[in-house]
């Protein structure tokens, strides 16, 4: 007798081969059964998922998503549904978690943290976080509801009011609304119109008011955000699991609207029923700092670093409360001339989130202006070298770009005695071949330029600079030349200048003011 299912994937799709093998294979440890419901491929995308052992049902798209959904739920079999989306993927590290999930039948669905990426793979920044049900129970009574952002937990709380949901820590990651991939699917529109004609049926649905807001944001209509989002909030019951996210909304388009008073004020209200709601305390605390309140902004932050990440049950911006809240406090104690506190804090960002440049190129540029490039290496290779193992020839070129050559070559130089392989040893060493200047060059390029010699300085730098730089794109390259030049020019005066010299700290703001190169690990 064939053994029942425990897990039933459930899926639509349309036009999804370039990304549902990922998704698929990501779930094949943990899905008996895959249902697959597609809208009107005209890619290889029934072609794939049959391959990967899935059921293809072809239904008519109707626009209608919960008409599809639960076209493939009439399929499924299993104890448990789960549905994903084909940008998503589960993350490998917890597929063991979701099967315990699913040994527990006192409860009728789960949360999963849905981790919603800036870019298009999985080791790009998370942007937010968002705890939705994606795991239920299979039963005939629940059933899809919504033309778009269609949801099943209305379908089993009608059917019993006290049923038990639990929110896990298990992560989807979801690509969908990267950049590229919005544009090519011109998902914003589609997502309006449906949301339109769902508001035409149900003018007084606070769910439909959440949603279309949430579109108008992504298109920067704060306007249209604000009156939406306001009135969800005036027809949502208090019980209502978004509550929490329309009073950080809401506050964010006053923000934007240039409202601070008014988004002080509605961080506030938010505060008073969510306390441990940390995204509230960090966009009070950048309120508050682009309003040049700068001390009780540093308060704010302080706070939300002490909240930390947000519980499970809340959507939230990723680094609110570790390193966008160190970050912020870093740029604080940088504006008030609290260079001391400014490194620690842009250290702590780096520790939270090493793959954020931001903090580095903060840190490295406050310690050169500092003249505290030997600490600066000491620092990066006793403490974050082995978090950029992966990336360091990244962190090397930053350094050069600031002109902390002798930082780079110790870090170039710790990294080649310690813990890598020989085939790394010679990719490091291919990578960095020509790029670190010598001391002694440095020497020669700052002395060209105190004799005025700006062409010569130039001379010198053109083989780095030619290997980093477009030559095809002339003001690119004209404004990279100057910028060089500036910075090499700055140093120099700063080399030379004591701390307690009347016109070094004159000097020091003008380098911290200088353009900053742009990374991406």
């Amino acid at each position: 007798m064939m053994k029942k299912p425990v897990i039933s994937l459930c899926m639509i799709v349309k036009n999804e081969a370039d990304c549902l093998p990922r998704c698929l294979n990501s779930v094949k440890e943990i899905a008996d059964e895959i249902i697959i419901v597609d809208t009107g491929s005209t890619d290889k995308t029934v072609q794939i998922a049959k391959n990967l052992g899935a059921q293809v049902i072809m239904v008519p798209w109707k626009g209608d998503f919960s008409y599809a959904r639960n076209a493939g739920l009439n399929r499924a079999k299993g104890t448990w549904v789960l549905f994903l989306d084909a940008d998503e993927e589960l993350d490998q590290g917890d597929a063991v978690q979701l099967k315990t999930c699913a040994e527990h039948l006192e409860f009728e669905a789960f949360f999963l943290q849905i981790h919603n990426h800036s870019g298009e793979t999985l080791d790009s920044i998370t942007a937010t976080v968002n705890p939705i049900i994606r795991m239920f129970r299979n039963r005939p009574e629940y059933r899809f509801q919504g033309y778009i952002h269609e949801q099943i937990v209305s379908s089993i709380l009608e059917r019993q009011p006290e049923a038990a949901l639990h929110i896990s820590s298990v992560k989807i990651h979801h690509y969908g609304y990267a950049g590229t991939v919005v544009a090519a699917k011109d998902k914003i529109q589609r997502n309006l119109q449906l949301l339109k004609k769902a508001l035409r049926d149900s003018p007084d649905d606070p769910f439909h008011h959440y949603n279309i807001g949430v579109e108008y944001m992504r298109m920067n209509d704060w306007h249209a955000a604000l009156k939406h989002h306001q009135k969800s909030l005036s027809l949502a019951p208090p019980e209502t699991s978004y509550i929490h996210l329309l009073y950080k909304y809401i506050a964010r388009s006053h923000f934007h609207l240039g409202n601070d008073a008014e988004a002080i004020e509605t961080c506030d209200q938010g505060i008073s029923l969510f306390s441990d709601y940390t995204d509230l305390y960090h966009l009070k605390g950048t309120v508050l700092l682009t309003s040049n309140r700068k001390q009780e902004a540093k308060e704010m932050f302080l706070v939300a670093l002490q909240k930390g990440t947000a519980p499970l049950l809340y959507h939230t911006d990723a680094g609110n409360g570790t390193y966008l809240s160190a970050f912020a406090l870093g740029q604080i104690c940088e504006e008030m001339g609290d260079g001391r506190s400014a490194i620690h804090w842009y250290a702590e960002a780096i520790q939270f989130q090493p793959r954020w440049t931001a903090p580095l190129l903060r840190l490295i540029r406050v310690m050169k202006c500092a003249n505290r490039e030997h600490e600066l290496a000491e620092l990066l290779i006793e403490r974050f070298l082995p978090l950029w193992k992966d990336t360091i020839l990244l962190v090397v070129n930053a350094l050069v770009e600031e002109n902390c050559f002798f930082a780079a070559s110790a870090v170039e130089g710790s990294l080649l005695k310690h813990g890598i392989s020989a085939a790394e040893k010679d990719n490091i060493a291919d990578g960095t071949s020509g790029m670190l200047p010598v001391i002694e060059t440095d020497f020669t390029i700052k002395n060209a330029l105190i004799n005025g010699n700006t062409g010569e300085a130039f001379q010198i730098l053109q083989p780095w600079l030619s290997k980093h730089t477009s030559s095809s794109d002339a003001p690119v390259q004209e404004a990279y030349r100057k910028s060089r030049i500036l910075l090499s020019l700055a140093d120099t005066h700063l080399h030379d200048m004591t701390l307690t010299s009347s016109q070094f700290f004159i000097y020091q703001r003008a380098r911290y003011t200088l353009p900053s190169p742009h990374f991406e690990f």
